[in-house]
């Protein structure tokens, strides 16, 4: 009996300490490198097109109360201006807990030469975060301190920062997120200032096929959160990839099988499926990812500006290369078929 107990409040402390930590730490994202916005507000208007893109994730499915996380980022060139706007909505519900942080994004771009773009962005917004203890289950009813029913909210403005520089084929930008909550006491209502550094590089692979391989770390002010990812794609019709994402302080590493389909110039959709590499995917089924992004031209701009701008950022931005219709390669296939049968 005793050591029945011993095993249950590890596991007490384990998930309480767990909840601490996710609290404070920023919503996990396997297909950021589509939609970074959210963490980066220098890639606002970085691309040929406008983009409005939402990302919906379940994870640890099969655990009660296991984070859900909603993400919607809209990003847009400003007319006649090296200006970029955007805004981001991130939704986040673990447990008791349920926060939302929506957020104005702008970024400077400077031309620096040929292909050479430094980007520099800020956000504001705020941050809310609700504690709802009305559903948590108790052994026991007795405290007279504790408050069973009660609900705690953390409302207060937020700020992000960041900045990218981008040459030819590679890209490297670096943020800070939260940064009001430098000054503040550490608790489990309030999130923790975030750093990002990221790195990616595109490679041309014959006529067809680019490959990008790319590296991200993130530090919570405890931890870093590293990942190591590729993602291969075809005339800009599909693309499939995965991550690797380990941490030097919990056993939290796991793999990350990726795909996307691009079904027009102006639609994408794609999946990620997180596969937990310690003993709890032993209780779970893993975390599913979906991505639905939606792309429109800037009709105001020129066509010879919107020519240097694809030239600019093509190499820099994921898939920015203007859409082929999905049936060019399979006509290709069925004429070259034909030839040969008909010699």
């Amino acid at each position: 009996m005793n050591t029945m107990k011993k095993i249950l409040i590890a596991c007490c402390a384990y998930l309480l300490f767990s909840l601490s930590v996710s609290a404070q730490h920023d919503v996990q994202i396997s297909q950021h490198l589509l939609s970074r916005t959210h963490y980066n507000p220098a890639a606002a208007g970085s691309s040929l097109y406008g983009n409005i893109t939402g990302i919906a994730r379940q994870q640890y499915v099969g655990f009660t109360g296991a984070p859900q996380t909603g993400l919607l980022n809209f990003d847009m060139l400003m007319p006649n201006t090296s200006s970029g706007i955007g805004v981001s909505v991130v939704y986040d519900k673990f447990g008791p807990l349920l926060s939302y942080n929506p957020m104005l994004n702008y970024a400077y771009h400077i031309k620096l030469g040929d292909n050479q773009h430094l980007s520099l962005g800020v956000a504001g917004g705020v941050f809310l975060r609700q504690y709802d203890a009305s559903n948590n289950i108790y052994e026991n009813l007795g405290d007279p301190l504790e408050d069973y029913d009660g609900a705690q909210e953390y409302l207060a403005p937020d700020a992000n920062v960041g900045i990218e520089y981008q040459l030819e084929n590679w890209v490297i930008g670096a943020s800070a997120t939260h940064i009001p909550q430098l000054f503040e006491e550490e608790t489990v209502m309030n999130p923790t200032t975030q750093y990002y550094a990221y790195s990616r590089y595109r490679f041309e692979i014959g006529r067809y096929w680019d490959l990008t391989p790319g590296i991200a770390a993130q530090f919570d002010g405890y931890s870093v959160h590293s990942e190591i990812n590729a993602v291969l794609h075809y005339l800009k019709l599909f693309w499939i990839g995965g991550s690797y994402r380990f941490s030097d302080v919990f056993d939290s590493e796991s793999i990350v099988p990726m795909a996307g389909l691009q079904l027009s110039d102006y639609v994408r959709i794609g999946y990620a499926y997180d596969h937990n590499l310690s003993s709890l995917n032993n209780y779970n089924q893993g975390s599913h990812e979906i991505m639905l992004q939606l792309r429109f031209l800037y009709e105001y701009l020129p066509r010879k500006f919107l020519v240097q701008k694809e030239e600019a950022w093509k190499s820099l931005s994921m898939y920015s290369i203007p859409y082929t219709p999905f049936w060019l390669p399979f006509l290709a296939c069925i004429h070259s078929f034909v030839q040969n049968n008909h010699h």
